[in-house]
This record gives C-alpha cells, sequence and structure tokens, in this order.
C-alpha cells in the first residue's frame, strides 16, 4: 500500500526509468504490485493472433512464463482485457462468476495450483491488431482486491501507460535511424518487422523492386519473382526471425536471385537478424535485408555497424580490420595503443553483435 509522497513518486520514477533503458521493469512492476497489495505484477502485450510479443513477470513461479503463451486461447483473462476499453480495470468479479470459476479449465488447472486465483487489469495500450495489458496478480490469502486498492491500482495504471508509451517511441526510432543512415550511402536495404513483412526500405531498395531485377512487393512482403527464388528467399527470412527466440549463432544466409533474364547480373541479399534489446516490445525491425554490389563492401559494412549495431566510431574501425584479418596484436600496434584495450573493444564488438567467440564475430563480420 502507498504510505507516503515519497512512495508514490517512487514508484512513478521506477517506470520512467524503465521506459528508457535506466533500470528493469520488474523493480517498477513489482513496486505497483506492492501499492496494490498484490503479490505479483504482469506487463505483457498480445497480438490479434494471440501470440505473446513479450512477457514481463514478477515474484511468481518461472513455469508460468511458459505456461501463459500455451494456454492463451483458454484464458478468459486475456479474452476479458482484451474487450476492456483503455485504463478500465476489471478484476476476476466482473468477467467471470464463482461457479463458472470452479468449472473453467484455466481457473482450476492453472491459476490455482500457481496460487495466482485473484487478478486486477487493464489494457495500457492499442495499436496494429495488437493490445498491452497491466495485471497485479493475487494469491488466495490476498483474496479479491479491496476497493481502496483498486483506486491505487487505477491512479497508478496512467503512469505505467506513460512509461509504455515512451518505451514505444524510443523503440520506433530504430527503423528511422537505420534506413536514414542507408539512405545516405544509397544502399539497397530492406528492414522486415516481427512477421516479416517490410517495415522500411531505402530508395535504392525501392529501385530494386520497381525495375527487372527479378524482385518484388508483394502484400507488403518481399518476394523473388521467381518460384524457386521465392522459396529461398522465403525460407531466409524465417530463419532470421526465428534466430531471436532460438538459443545459437545468429542465422546468416546468403540469397541469389536472377529473375526471369538470366542475361542480366545476378541481385546477391544478405538476409540476417537484428539484436534484440532487453525488454524489447516487438515493434522494432527484426531482420535486415542488405544488396550488395552498390557501393564499396566496407562503406555498407561501417554503415550497418553503426546504425545497426550501434558500434562507434573507434568500434567500427577495429570491426573493419578484424574483418580484413588483422590480429588485436597488429591492430593494436597500428593504432598506437595497449593491446589490451583493442580486446576490450574488441568484447564490446561481439556483445554488440550476439556472438560469444571471435571466430564467430569474423564470420559475422565477413558477411555484412
Amino acid at each position: 500500500m502507498i504510505r507516503s509522497e515519497e512512495q508514490w513518486l517512487s514508484i512513478i520514477d521506477a517506470l520512467q526509468s524503465a521506459s528508457i533503458g535506466g533500470q528493469r521493469w520488474e523493480i517498477g512492476l513489482q513496486a505497483f504490485a506492492d501499492a496494490t497489495g498484490s503479490r505479483s505484477a504482469q506487463l505483457t502485450g498480445i497480438d490479434s493472433g494471440t501470440s505473446v510479443l513479450f512477457n514481463i513477470l514478477t515474484n511468481i513461479d518461472p513455469a508460468v512464463y511458459t505456461i501463459f503463451p500455451e494456454t492463451l486461447a483458454i484464458n478468459p483473462r486475456v479474452r476479458a482485457v482484451n474487450e476492456t476499453p483503455v485504463l478500465r480495470n476489471v478484476a476476476d468479479a466482473d468477467f467471470i462468476t464463482l461457479e463458472q470459476s470452479r468449472r473453467d479449465p484455466f481457473y482450476q488447472d492453472v491459476l490455482r495450483p500457481f496460487d495466482i486465483p485473484f487478478i486486477c487489469l487493464t489494457t495500457v495500450e492499442r495499436r496494429k491488431g495488437t493490445f498491452i495489458a497491466l495485471a497485479a496478480i493475487r494469491s488466495k490469502q490476498e483474496g479479491h482486491i479491496t476497493a481502496q486498492q483498486r483506486e491505487i491500482f487505477a491512479a497508478l495504471a496512467p503512469h505505467v501507460r506513460s512509461a509504455v508509451l515512451t518505451h514505444l517511441a524510443l523503440e520506433g526510432r530504430g527503423v528511422a535511424v537505420l534506413t536514414g543512415a542507408m539512405e545516405a550511402l544509397s544502399i539497397p536495404v530492406f528492414v522486415c518487422d516481427r512477421t516479416g513483412r517490410i517495415k522500411a526500405l531505402t530508395q535504392a531498395a525501392e529501385a530494386l523492386v520497381t525495375s527487372e531485377s527479378g524482385l518484388q512487393l508483394k502484400a507488403g512482403q518481399l518476394q523473388a519473382c521467381e518460384p524457386d527464388e521465392a522459396k529461398v528467399l522465403s525460407d531466409a527470412i524465417e530463419a532470421a526471425l526465428i534466430g531471436h527466440v532460438k538459443v545459437g549463432p545468429p542465422v546468416l544466409r546468403t540469397v541469389i536471385v536472377r529473375g526471369s533474364d538470366h542475361q542480366a547480373p545476378p541481385v546477391v541479399l544478405e538476409v540476417f537478424p537484428l539484436p534484440s534489446q532487453s525488454y524489447q516490445f516487438n515493434f522494432e525491425p527484426k531482420v535486415l535485408i542488405v544488396a550488395r554490389g552498390a557501393r564499396d563492401s566496407n562503406v555498407r559494412r561501417a554503415a550497418i555497424l553503426q546504425a545497426a549495431y550501434e558500434l562507434t566510431s573507434a568500434e567500427t574501425d577495429i570491426a573493419q580490420l578484424l574483418a580484413e584479418g588483422q590480429s588485436a596484436d597488429l591492430i593494436a600496434a597500428n593504432r598506437g595503443v595497449a593491446v589490451g584495450t583493442v580486446r576490450a573493444q574488441i568484447k564490446a564488438i561481439m556483445t554488440k553483435l550476439g556472438v560469444n567467440r571471435q571466430v564467430e564475430l569474423a564470420v559475422r563480420l565477413g558477411r555484412l
């Protein structure tokens, strides 16, 4: 419960800090749960196909993370919050009777075993076939949310919404920065979202799909005109999308599109996943498709490293030298710095590109 104005402000500050990456979302959400006298809190994004975009839970059995997406189709709470206007909160008693809950498989087989039988929840945002929900999850001992606790929930929910909107706005800057950098260098680039649809493309990329290159945009998807090539390109994009949730090295694929005119030079496409950030709400671009041959490879690689992976100028220079086969010792000697400094920078580069070994880094750089 809220005991002082300082506690109230600390909750709001924690939520805003989470929205800009200053600290973990769990900290602000658990403070929200504590204020409403609840055991746990949840912030989750669900799309129209009832798949989970992201799911942040606090103070709960980790097994719930696995069970939640598997039981969306039978979860009465998801249906209830999906039908609720933004910031109107509902509790179990608002959408299911006691007798119905006793017969409901989700309540009996999921909620009661994990001791989370009660909830208060609201929708904090809707967009593009998705909604983002906030919940205060309660144990059997805590019981139904009280009127006073529900008032606190209602008072804090707009601050959670503000933090979510800030987070989404910052995520949305990724596409603009990425395509802007590529546009300036006239690099043909397609940026795909989590569904594989083209979210942005440069003018050079647009020229490819409006020419006789063998590529086309159809229903928002990048496709090859020839059926066999279309299948290879589709598989490459799908593999890159899966790479975001699959453990292992990044999935990188090269696709050659010749089109119907076999006398024309082929288009070589490099398809690879963009790195996922902590607590990403999955509205960010997921896959980058770069067409080779338009500009010098070093220029293209530098632009990708800085725009997509946020490497500094020094890190970009070192990455370029690594791609050319230079060792850390040679790089350090040529740059007039300690080899330990170069190795630390290489480690930072590996972290940003999402690889664990230097050999993986070399392969990744060679494909850019």
